[in-house]
């Protein structure tokens, strides 16, 4: 049986197209309204006649631009007709933007369409309306047969709320999801089973550096706060270059890029994607520094390969996740940056369209695999997003007048390392030292991360609790690149050298 879809607007050319892609579908047929007049029409017939299936509709499309011009006054009269309660409403725009998604959402639209529609539009109008009608027939059903039971009041009640609660999902999806996850979930037949598919994609994984110390020095609310600041920013410019942000944990953002909706160049705008986060780290600095909150630094990795994605769990609760041992290897390959740093890992540049710029060349070791992992540190990109890293860096030379000794532990799977390994200290500065290694016998490999206390010749603690990864090591000595600094490092740096801040 056809669904009735009204269609509410003052554009008579819009309104015809609509009606004509409606009809076209061959399940819907489309009833429209050139103005609000017409609408009051409409419903007083509705009120009289409600078994004609013209007056009965399924779905209620009202058009935003018209909805303005009347003070959302169509809107009103619909909500107050009582057989129309429940009814789905969607609104159509001519084009979107923030502002005007979130009034339409605030006046209860379930779902936000772009004229003309897009296919994917039409099969979502098609599955809401088929929707509504299970729903409306299933509380027919239990309606008739509530004068046999006593707990008649009761299911009616548990349906009403059952309708509502389905309308907050909607509502819910279409703002904690993005609309590629949305599309997938919704408009897909086994949108919400459990299951997903094997598929070429880009994976990308960030972390900022040191940031669980920071946290211990920010109250919850300032820590939330930053978070939300960083995450707003993050998420806009991945979502910018078509990736998916497939989680968040902690200070981290898991993001694909290729999937669920495929591309061509997904390997480019992941790349172009870190490329901008990191360039981007600049304003969240300003913010942190206005706000009074520490400096943030961040580490990006992107690997590419095969990985499944779809929804995982249990019928009860379920994530739509991608799991596969090129995310573990990113993973790994994060692990090894310094803030400020890009780490591309061979497989995504040979799935490139575009040239690179590389800083270095560099191996990592990942768990489980017979050989290390080819790693560049990419500083630019060119051919379509032609983009180049532009944050600075600022360090400054620490001279304290005398020797500095640095007492490391080396930390393993995050476990502090009981033995010492002592240093001294070459070349000092605000984000990276050059340490000569006491004993021939210790030995820190790159990529490896320490604890150190800092002492003089007489051995009083200069400061303590810094954290640094091995970035290097030579016959000039071992680099190492802080990734968290304390308060006490700041106010020793402070007392050396007046004029660091």
């Amino acid at each position: 049986m056809e669904k009735v879809i009204w269609v509410v607007g003052n554009n008579r050319g819009d309104m015809i197209e609509a009606q004509r892609q409606i009809n076209s579908m061959g399940s819907m047929r489309a009833v429209i309204m050139l103005s609000y007049d017409a609408v009051c029409k409409m419903a007083k017939s509705q009120a009289k006649v409600s078994g004609n299936r013209l007056y009965t509709p399924s779905l209620i499309i009202l058009d935003y631009d018209m909805e303005c011009e009347v003070e959302f006054a169509s809107l009103s009269l619909i909500r107050n007709q009582q057989a129309l309660a429940g009814v789905p409403l969607f609104f159509m725009v001519s084009s979107r933007s923030e502002e005007t998604d979130e009034i339409c959402y605030d006046k209860g639209a379930m779902v936000i369409l772009t004229k003309p529609f897009s296919r994917r539009e039409l099969l979502r109008i098609e599955r809401t309306a088929w929707q509504y009608e299970v729903t409306r027939n299933y509380e027919k059903m239990l309606q008739k047969q509530a004068g046999d039971i006593q707990a008649a009041k009761e299911i009616i009640r548990l349906n009403k709320q059952l309708k509502s609660r389905n309308e907050l999902l909607y509502q819910i999806f279409g703002r904690y999801f993005s609309d590629k996850v949305l599309e997938v979930i919704l408009e897909r037949p086994d949108g919400a089973a459990i299951g997903g598919e094997r598929r070429n994609m880009t994976v990308m994984t960030s972390d900022l550096r040191g940031f669980t110390s920071i946290s211990e020095e920010l109250d919850a609310e300032f820590v939330t706060d930053l978070l939300d600041f960083y995450f707003g920013h993050m998420v806009d410019i991945i979502s910018k270059y078509h990736g998916t942000v497939i989680e968040f944990l902690g200070d981290s953002i898991l993001a694909v890029f290729g999937a669920p909706l495929d591309s061509k160049q997904h390997a480019d705008e992941a790349v172009a994607a870190a490329l901008a986060m990191q360039n981007d780290m600049a304003e969240v600095n300003a913010y942190a520094k206005k706000m009074g909150y520490p400096e943030l630094e961040m580490g990006i990795a992107i690997h590419t390969g095969y990985a499944f994605i779809g929804n995982v769990g249990s019928e009860k609760m379920m994530r739509y996740n991608v799991i596969g041992s090129i995310v573990n290897e990113c993973s790994r390959i994060e692990s090894c940056t310094v803030g400020g740093q890009v780490f591309v890992s061979e497989e995504t540049i040979a799935n490139m369209n575009g040239q690179v710029c590389i800083n270095n060349r560099l191996e990592v070791a990942a768990k489980g695999l017979q050989k290390p992992i080819g790693v560049c540190d990419v500083t630019g990109i060119t051919g379509v997003f032609e983009f180049e890293l532009q944050q600075k860096i600022k360090e400054y030379i620490i001279e304290p007048g005398y020797n500095v000794i640095f007492c490391m532990h080396e930390i393993k799977d995050k476990r502090i390392e009981e033995n010492i390994i002592y240093a001294t200290v070459k070349k000092l500065t605000t984000k990276h030292a050059i340490v000569s290694i006491f004993n021939d016998g210790d030995v820190l490999d790159t990529f490896s991360d320490v604890e150190i206390t800092a002492k003089n010749d007489s051995g009083c603690v200069l400061f303590k609790d810094v954290y640094a990864k091995v970035t290097d090591s030579n016959s000039d000595g071992t680099r190492l690149r802080f990734t968290h600094v304390g308060r006490n490092f700041m106010d020793y740096v402070k007392d050396i050298n007046e004029h660091i801040v």
